[in-house]
């Protein structure tokens, strides 16, 4: 009682609603008009006001540009601040829209007026995408001249700078807030009415027994569905495309019936009804489609409880509000993981393809129905129809949404109410329950009892030295536990060093360790660091254990190559002998005293195992996980346009042979031959200074921001990896994340990293004319085949593989089951 009296007790807040309500009917309209049904209903609490700002009166009208438009922009305007006028510091609640030009143009205007009127704006960000495209990301742009880009990116990064706060959707939905520097930023999930209240005694009953049919019948008959609005974006050919492959890799004797339901946009119905008489011609009788119109009410209904398998290609998407529809009425859900879409689902859902791949979301298709022939389909609807009455019915989001604004107008932070939010979700689904394929098992991380793991960060200070590389994979492995069941990070860092994923806890040492006393100070005295909780075991990402001997768990080290080793033997005088007997001394300390040692590629295995022998080291076993990409978050592009130029990493280190491609470079031009321009990104060797200055081949860029990195990898025509010696050479499959194919030395880990997608773009180390042999060999890829390496490298480096490899180790030296 204390607790509520306390947050009610900043009297009543006017909250202006500046935004549109039904109709048309869809889902950000819905949830506007929940969110003021919410407000309104908190007696005592709120004042609401809304303009009705209708814009769109049809489905197909939503972002498009009208004269009439253009005229109620100044009449909601005038509403909007009349009723500030008449009212005591307001809360303007406001849904930007989506980066489409009428939709800009209108947010350009209104926030540019009404910003000057209201000083505490509420962003609820239902259309997400704009917020991080005023700051520079690439998933999205404005078609047109470049300037026309540019400049909307300007407009809308002066109107959306730090509202007083950011209310999203899902947290995997969250980065217009972060770009825009949002004061506070609260998670609110959408709800929806429970569309089967009765579930288990009427809907769960009928399913078991047509799942049970499908499981005996010789000719089973799966039944598909796609409910959304048809645009591209929604994914309605994707979808189409995706049960053509279906048919393609599946037994000849199953059968499907897709159904297609909500509408096709206008524009699109003669490519729509051509895809689908096509469709049907070329798999005669195992396919049957219906084409239904939109569909609300008693007849969506129909349409779910008449299906098997949801699928949701949707390639942009807040919040996959069908999708929760779906896990409401137990229905398998295949999807892509485009933002809102995989927030609603599980994390590491097991039939979440890339977004746009049809090839994947095919196989997910075929992998779904064979768990349902297996009989494994009850339990995971189960387990999906749970996690919605847990996380997304109208109640829960009603109840979110007033403990949000109540926040706002108590002032509390953003803490209180995420923090609230995640001790109402105790019993939420495993996050790895449903496996690759659907069979449903026990997830090996989960544990009631947790394994409480050590992490030693501060030895990793962005952009210094060989702390690149291995701190992007960090970073994105810590990322990855966080998000586990089972296990319990807590972090030891520095103020220079990277940080722990949001959620963990972290010790911070008082100090940089960007200098070279401080850190080895620190690396050797923090075990002395007193700790509240003895940890199950101590994880040293960057592979180096202190001298000290405190500590008094397991120790589980990656170690990613034994580069110092090679220098020793081929660049002698690069340092000081006294710098390759400590380095080398911390390595050898580092593989007597690990528990387990962990490595990224089988290359650096071997180049581990050569160092014991040499060094006559007690043989250890060597686990090989692999490494996961930071790219991974971002969409495989399709055909990114390419500029005149090729892309290099530059280092001052000799073994990345940077010298040598500068000077093989401005040798070429001088020559005469044509060879695209040479981008060297980083610290160029003093050596070749002035001649890449004075070369018109070679163009040099400083260190660059993550967001210009990933302009430059997808721009160039291809990445130039000339290193001798990588553990794993992670900037490979970075490029080809980003839609750039590889030239790399053979024989090196890059060639064993590559190995599961292609063979194409291998050079021998000291033959000059190789490397443009590799490059013209490389160039000559189309986009589609680049594509498909891509893809295949997300799938054999994917975080979540390469985590589940690591926390196997976890488990035997933590000792807990």
């Amino acid at each position: 009682m204390k607790l509520e009296k306390e947050e009610r007790s900043g009297g009543v807040i006017p909250i202006v609603v500046f935004a549109q309500t039904p109709p048309p009917e869809h889902g950000q309209s819905r949830m506007v008009l929940r969110a003021i049904e919410a407000l309104s209903e908190a007696s005592g609490e709120f004042e609401v006001h809304h303009v009705d700002s209708r814009f769109s009166e049809t489905l197909d009208d939503i972002g498009e540009s009208s004269f009439v438009k253009g005229l109620l922009i100044g009449r909601y305007l005038l509403a909007a601040v009349t009723t500030r006028l008449s009212l005591k510091s307001p809360l303007l609640y406001y849904v930007p829209g989506p980066v489409k030009r009428s939709s800009l143009i209108r947010d350009w205007i209104l926030l540019g007026v009404l910003r000057l009127f209201y000083r505490k704006v509420v962003f609820h960000w239902h259309a997400i995408g704009q917020g991080e495209w005023a700051h520079g990301s690439e998933r999205l742009s404005l078609s047109g001249p470049k300037w026309i880009d540019r400049a909307g990116r300007f407009f809308s990064r002066i109107v959306l700078s730090k509202p007083y706060a950011s209310i999203c959707v899902v947290e995997t939905s969250a980065k217009d807030a972060e770009a825009i520097g949002s004061r506070k930023t609260i998670t609110v999930y959408n709800g929806i009415e429970d569309p089967c209240p009765d579930f288990d005694q009427t809907i769960m009953v009928g399913r078991e027994k047509r799942l049970q049919r499908l499981v005996t019948d010789d000719q089973p008959c799966f039944r598909l569905l796609f409910l959304s609005h048809g645009t591209i974006e929604k994914g309605l050919f994707d979808a189409l495309d995706s049960v053509g492959h279906l048919l393609e890799s599946s037994p000849s004797d199953w059968r499907f019936r897709f159904t297609i339901a909500g509408g096709v946009k206008e524009n699109l119905k003669s490519r729509f009804d051509e895809a689908v008489a096509n469709l049907e011609s070329l798999n005669g009788d195992r396919l049957s489609i219906h084409v239904r119109g939109y569909v609300q009410g008693e007849e969506k209904q129909i349409c779910y409880g008449e299906s098997d398998i949801f699928i949701a290609p949707s390639r942009w998407e807040s919040f996959g509000l069908t999708v929760a529809e779906a896990m409401a009425n137990g229905l398998q859900v295949v999807a892509v993981a485009s933002d809102g879409v995989s927030g609603v689902l599980p994390c590491r859902y097991g039939f979440l393809s890339p977004v746009a791949d049809t090839f994947s979301l095919a196989e997910n298709l075929r992998f779904c129905c064979e768990s349902l022939v297996r009989g494994e389909g009850g339990e995971v609807a189960r387990d999906l129809r749970d996690r919605f009455t847990k996380l997304f019915r109208i109640e829960d989001f009603k109840g979110s949404l007033v403990r949000c604004f109540r926040s706002l107008k108590c002032g509390q932070s953003v803490g209180g109410v995420g923090a609230l939010r995640e001790r109402s979700f105790g019993g939420q689904l495993p996050e790895n329950k449903l496996g690759r394929g659907g069979a449903v098992a026990k997830s090996p991380n989960r544990r009631t009892n947790p394994v409480l793991v050590t992490v030693y960060l501060a030895d990793q200070s962005p952009k210094l030295g060989r702390s690149l590389g291995i701190s992007r994979m960090t970073q994105v492995v810590l990322g990855e536990m966080a998000r586990r069941e089972g296990i319990e990070l807590t972090g030891i860092r520095s103020r220079s060093s990277i940080k722990m994923p949001p959620g963990t806890k972290s010790i911070i040492v008082p100090w940089s360790t960007r200098g070279r006393m401080s850190r080895v100070l620190t690396d050797h005295l923090h075990p002395l660091m007193r700790l509240r909780t003895r940890p199950d075991l101590w994880y040293f990402p960057k592979g180096f254990l202190p001298r000290v001997s405190a500590v008094d768990a397991p120790m589980v080290v990656t170690i990613h190559d034994t580069i110092i080793q090679y220098y020793s033997d081929h660049y002698p005088k690069w340092r000081m002998d006294v710098e390759y007997h400590y380095w080398a001394s911390i390595l050898k300390n580092t593989l007597r005293r690990a528990k387990a040692i962990l490595t990224v590629s089988e290359s650096a295995k071997g180049q581990i195992v050569s160092f014991m022998e040499r060094h006559d080291i007690p043989p250890k076993e060597v686990v090989v996980t692999y490494e996961p990409c930071l790219y991974e978050a971002l969409e495989q592009p399709t055909d990114p346009a390419k500029a005149d130029y090729v892309l290099h990493l530059a280092s001052r280190e000799p073994h990345k042979r940077t010298s040598w491609l500068i000077e093989l470079w401005a040798k070429a031009h001088g020559e005469g031959r044509r060879v695209p321009r040479l981008h060297v990104v980083g610290k160029v060797p003093y050596d070749v200074v002035a001649l890449a200055e004075q070369s018109p081949a070679v163009i040099r860029l400083p260190f660059l921001d993550d967001d210009a990195l990933v302009s430059q990898f997808t721009a160039a025509r291809a990445l130039l990896l000339p290193s001798e010696i990588e553990g794993f050479g992670l900037p490979a499959i970075e490029a080809y994340y980003l839609g750039t194919p590889v030239c790399y030395v053979t024989g090196t880990s890059v060639e064993e990293v590559l190995a599961p997608a292609t063979s194409k773009g291998g050079f021998h180390y000291g033959d000059e004319g190789s490397i443009f042999r590799a490059l013209d060999e490389v160039m000559s890829l189309s986009a589609g085949e680049v594509r498909e390496c891509g893809l295949k490298l997300r799938r054999e480096y994917a975080a979540d593989r390469v985590v589940d490899k690591i926390l196997e180790v976890f488990k035997q030296v933590g000792g807990k089951d």
